[in-house]
């Protein structure tokens, strides 16, 4: 089996074939309901893409809370920033009628992530929406605030000309810059040397985003100690060892660690998950919940590991994550309320021959969430395969993670792993099979979004560009023909997963009868017009197998 694994999907697909055409649906239909939101979130998300906007409301609708999402047409779309005037309004209209809100300063100040990479706010915009904010405050001091903000990632402005032409040498000359101001080594030789390349005007448009950038955290943590703000949250988007971004994160930790309200303050690496994190937090301080988490690797070496976009090793961008939760790490699993098992493949990577049996023991002992990430963000880095091969039962996931940042994907999977699990002590158990046909749902949709689509089908819609001349960035006036060869190839694996594992073992069982997925229907759109992600959605539908006479 090891060896069939190893050439690939097609083998796998040979070896189970036989279960392609006898695993056939189980049980009488099921159709589970919505878990009842009591709870009202008025969510301004980092921008319109699926992880924030989507995952976030997913969420909430996990938690028991309702996600209040703006509406799409005054969002931002790409290089077209939000209406920010408009946003503002709704946020004032909506906030008194919900019990918080989930405040991401992207939005409502640059319409969107993708517009703090490209000039600062200038001094009037910048009062004026902390001024905002304090106002939204006072006029609603009983609703819980969390606020969120990011540091811009160390590789910017990469759709503006010239800039995206000194993007590599800015990396490197901001890199030994920060190591210069920390007293550390660096090539001088080369520092020197791009100082003299890169135009004066582009190092100082540089210089400028994150001077601005460090003097408005200051004054947003100014702002939210004043305001009492439940939650402030910085930031650091793309992160690396060192850098501007990096000199930024330091200092705006050193003032937070110094306020009164620290223990409500927190800077974090990573900027998409943000939002779900948010959820998670909200969900956990509602219900008194301290998320006790058992960290497992695949092997030794993956904690110790350093990947793109993220300034340290695994273990300790997880311990960030779980202390920003409020959670705990534990030393055995017993004491768990979950096991986060994370894996990361790269060109060394022979044999992943015990790591689907490693799984399966300790899905024994607790649930389990898989984050399967890859150094070379390559499909054959991955564990899934193996996973399927090896039986493993990937409906009884608490969580699948595979994102192309290692910030996002355990982000999400620890937001979701945390609801799930609190939910579970919660809610009534006539309720479970609810809970967790939702949960899978949502974790359906990672298989066929992190493993299906960014490994394996996103490399082939790249083809596109050098075949058809369809750019990557800009797919008008071809979207619809790029969509349409999108959902064709995830349907060879959407069948492949279903038929050979999702099929095959119930996603929950009680005294009373076994609930299994019985099939699994999909679109996936493109919401950007480019190929970098996909807004899929789901549609699954269930069975139960009754065990009582």
């Amino acid at each position: 089996m090891k060896k069939l694994v190893s050439i690939g999907l097609t083998s796998i697909l040979i070896v189970t074939g036989v279960f392609y055409h006898t695993i056939r649906p189980r049980g009488s239909t099921f159709s589970p309901v919505p878990l009842k939101t009591d709870y009202l979130l008025a969510t301004l998300p980092l921008d319109s893409r699926p992880p924030c906007s989507d995952f976030t409301s997913q969420m909430g609708a996990l938690a028991g809370m309702k996600v209040q999402l703006p509406p799409l047409w005054l969002m931002d779309h790409n290089l077209v920033p939000a209406q920010k005037d408009l946003l503002k309004i709704w946020l004032s209209d909506i906030l008194p009628q919900a019990d918080g809100a989930i405040i991401a300063t992207d939005l409502l100040s640059y319409g969107g992530l993708l517009h703090t990479r490209v000039k600062p706010l200038t001094p009037w915009q910048e009062n004026n929406f902390l001024d905002y904010l304090t106002d939204l405050r006072i006029a609603n001091p009983t609703q819980y605030f969390y606020v969120y903000s990011i540091i811009p990632r160390l590789l910017v402005s990469d759709q503006i000309i010239p800039d995206a032409w000194y993007q590599w040498h800015l990396m490197q000359w901001a890199t030994s810059m920060d190591k210069k101001l920390e007293g550390l080594p660096y090539d001088k030789k080369q520092y020197e040397e791009l100082q003299g390349e890169i135009p004066m005007d582009i190092k100082w448009k540089y210089l400028q985003l994150y001077k601005f950038n460090n003097d408005f955290n200051e004054k947003l943590a100014q702002t939210a100690e004043e305001n009492s703000f439940n939650q402030l949250v910085i930031g650091q988007d793309d992160a690396q060892s060192f850098g501007l971004p990096n000199h930024n994160r330091l200092a705006i930790e050193k003032l937070l660690s110094s306020l009164p309200g620290k223990n409500n303050y927190h800077v974090t690496q990573g900027a998409d998950e943000l939002g779900m994190l948010a959820v998670a937090k909200i969900f956990s301080q509602k219900n008194n919940y301290i998320p006790k988490i058992f960290v497992a690797y695949s092997t030794p070496q993956v904690q110790n590991m350093v990947l793109h976009f993220v300034p340290g090793p695994l273990s300790q961008l997880v311990a960030d994550k779980i202390n920003l939760l409020g959670g705990i790490q534990t030393g055995k699993p017993e004491n768990a309320d979950f096991i986060l098992f994370i894996h990361c493949g790269n060109e060394n990577t022979q044999d992943f021959s015990t790591i689907g049996t490693n799984v399966k023991k300790l899905m024994t002992i607790k649930p389990v969430a898989v984050v399967d990430l890859s150094l070379n963000y390559d499909a054959k880095e991955c564990i899934l395969p193996q996973l399927i091969a090896d039986k493993v039962p990937l409906p009884q996931l608490i969580s699948y993670a595979g994102w192309n940042s290692a910030s996002n994907s355990i982000g999400t999977a620890l937001a979701q792993s945390v609801i799930v699990t609190g939910q579970r002590a919660i809610l009534p158990q006539k309720e479970l099979p609810y809970l967790y046909a939702q949960n899978l749902k949502f974790t359906c949709a990672r298989f066929l979004d992190d493993w299906a689509y960014q490994r394996k089908v996103r490399s082939k819609v790249g083809e596109f560009q050098e075949i058809n001349g369809i750019n990557a960035d800009n797919t008008l006036p071809y979207t619809e023909l790029v969509e349409n060869y999108i959902n064709r190839e995830l349907a060879f694996y959407k069948n492949f997963l279903l038929f050979s594992n999702l099929r095959r073992f119930p996603f929950y069982q009680d005294n009373t009868g076994a609930y299994y997925l019985q099939d699994l229907n999909y679109k996936a759109t493109l919401p950007w017009d480019r190929f970098f992600e996909i807004r899929l959605k789901v549609f699954p539908t269930f069975g139960k197998v009754n065990l009582t006479n």
